[in-house]
């Protein structure tokens, strides 16, 4: 790939993969808003190399990227300060956040959180639903401390529509908001002033992602559970799997997972083609998801209705909802099966967000 010279500091850096997909708030940071970008197009003007990149989130329309010394950088959508950059303006190129030392960072529909190596959890961006900070506060437009009810130390976070779910060391699972599928069961911890409730009564949890409105737990054993709204068979009926799962991924209403052999399983709604495969309903039944030349992925993400795999060596596979070409092969017509995106170097990470979809080569 060809090196260019900063425009931010004398170090050269390399482009930032590929980014198909929704730009209406300027998420794919190309210094400009659009409707859709129906084929992949190459990042120029970013102010860090790609080799120091640590993590990367994409939310409802924003993006976040964590770098290897501690900075934090985030373009697109800002309504609620969601970017973290102290105020409400979209910003149409990465933007310097702060320098905050996240190892692992999460973004939802218009709310934003990062997990530094202490396992300290800081969230920024919306309130309305109480899933960040307390209930007289709406708007969090720089990062800020949150601490969980004995002091938990954080290894995992995800949104919901209108909730965060938390997982830390010990295994608990906290939920931040308003998620209804728990009010009854899961009363607000009374040690704190924030509407968070814990999932206690699942055992160990090693691993959580979440959808709109339904929750996937994986613990001990391989077993995986289920919580929430299951129109679609988002809530698998299916609990104990024979093979190591590595990896949880949700979209609005569907779920998946990566197993350390390699295969990736997707199951509930698939009017878009969300699970990989033509003509198929709804399904509550993990199915196997197969790429055409039997290529084995090696991570996996989903959109709200759409999925991407990478594989061993570097090719990217995309199926699904395809409106704002997401999908990056080229229209919006949807996707009903994996089909390869057309890169000219292999990639190294994936992530999707909720109409776009992120490479780096």
């Amino acid at each position: 790939m060809r090196i260019k010279t900063n425009n931010f500091h004398n170090n050269p850096y390399v482009c930032l993969g590929r980014s198909p997909g929704a730009n209406s708030h300027a998420q794919l940071g190309l210094g400009y808003a659009s409707e859709q970008c129906d084929t992949p197009q190459q990042v120029n003007e970013v102010p860090f190399r790609i080799a120091d990149v640590q993590c990367v989130a994409a939310g409802g329309g924003h993006t976040l990227i964590g770098l290897t010394d501690g900075r934090l950088y985030g373009c697109g959508w800002n309504n609620r300060g969601q970017l973290g950059v102290g105020h409400t303006n979209d910003c149409v190129q990465f933007q310097a956040v702060g320098d905050f030392g996240f190892k692992h960072i999460a973004a939802g529909w218009d709310v934003s959180a990062g997990i530094n190596a202490f396992g300290e959890l800081y969230v920024w961006g919306s309130n309305v639903w109480q899933q960040i900070a307390e209930a007289n506060v709406k708007t969090v437009t720089k990062p800020q401390k949150l601490t969980l009810p004995g002091n938990e130390t954080v290894v995992k976070v995800m949104f919901g529509l209108q909730y965060m779910a938390v997982l830390t060391d010990c295994g608990n699972v906290w939920v931040l908001g308003k998620c209804k599928f728990l009010s009854n069961d899961y009363p607000p911890d009374n040690r704190s002033n924030l509407l968070v409730r814990c999932l206690n009564d699942k055992g160990h949890v090693r691993d959580i992602a979440s959808g709109d409105n339904h929750l996937v737990l994986l613990t001990e054993g391989n077993r995986i559970l289920c919580l929430g709204d299951n129109k679609h068979g988002q809530c698998t009926s299916e609990s104990i799997f024979p093979t190591n799962i590595i990896k949880l991924e949700s979209g609005w209403t569907h779920s998946g997972f990566l197993t350390g052999d390699g295969e990736i399983y997707l199951w509930g709604r698939n009017n878009y083609g969300q699970l990989g495969c033509a003509g198929g309903p709804s399904s509550s039944v993990p199915r196997l998801l197969q790429l055409h030349d039997s290529a084995l992925p090696k991570d996996m993400s989903l959109g709200s209705q759409h999925g991407t795999a990478l594989t061993a060596s570097g090719r990217v596979y995309c199926w699904g909802w395809n409106e704002h070409g997401n999908c990056g092969i080229g229209g919006v017509e949807n996707v009903l099966a994996p089909k390869l995106v057309e890169l000219p170097l292999p990639v190294s990470r994936i992530i999707c967000g909720a109409g776009y979809t992120l490479a780096f080569t």
